[in-house]
């Protein structure tokens, strides 16, 4: 099982009818209610900034809340409350597509364990050269040791993800839901 981050990120950009993070935020914590009924997902907390108010609906979503000024703080102090061994980081904003599930629970059954096992899910090809070339489309979603993760230098998500070096990529994919 998995304790999954939903992180945050600075410059979250709003969707095209002006929801805000806690909007955002909720929809990306909606789709993990299947992942966490299906036994993929441990618990969940959600890493982010402070004064935005998040408390409340990470208490009625059943979440745990990391705040701080910035990113790679944010970031750091959830990755330091993780309960289980492995983490699932997500973007906020994204949703994994069908099919994560079963290539997670896959992945995590045959890969043992060890500080190698690392896999990412890269967002949905969205521009030319994305779809040319889908390998380029950024990383929204990694699965990696918690003590990895915590061994990285200190950055964001897009940093975390450099560093960790996933071994594997998911066939499923994350589509915005901004």
């Amino acid at each position: 099982m998995l304790s999954t981050i939903v992180c945050c990120e600075n410059g979250l950009p709003t969707s095209p009818s002006g929801s805000d993070l806690a909007v955002t935020l909720a929809r990306t914590l909606a789709c993990l209610v299947t992942a966490n009924v299906e036994g993929l997902i441990a618990d969940v907390r959600i890493a982010g900034p402070s004064g935005q108010d998040l408390t409340l609906l990470a208490r009625h979503a059943g979440c745990d809340l990391s705040e701080a000024d910035n990113e790679p703080d944010w970031l750091r102090l959830a990755l330091e409350a993780a309960r289980g061994p492995d983490v699932f980081l997500l973007r906020c904003g994204r949703a994994p597509e069908a099919g994560f599930i079963e290539e997670a629970g896959d992945f995590l059954a045959h890969h043992g364990k060890g500080t190698a096992r690392a896999a990412c899910v890269r967002a949905v090809p969205e521009s030319f050269f994305e779809r040319l070339f889908p390998s380029l489309a950024p990383v929204a979603g990694l699965i990696a040791t918690r003590d990895r993760m915590l061994g990285a230098p200190r950055g964001g998500f897009a940093r975390l993800a450099r560093f960790v070096v996933p071994a594997a990529t998911f066939r499923a994919r994350a589509r915005r839901i901004l």
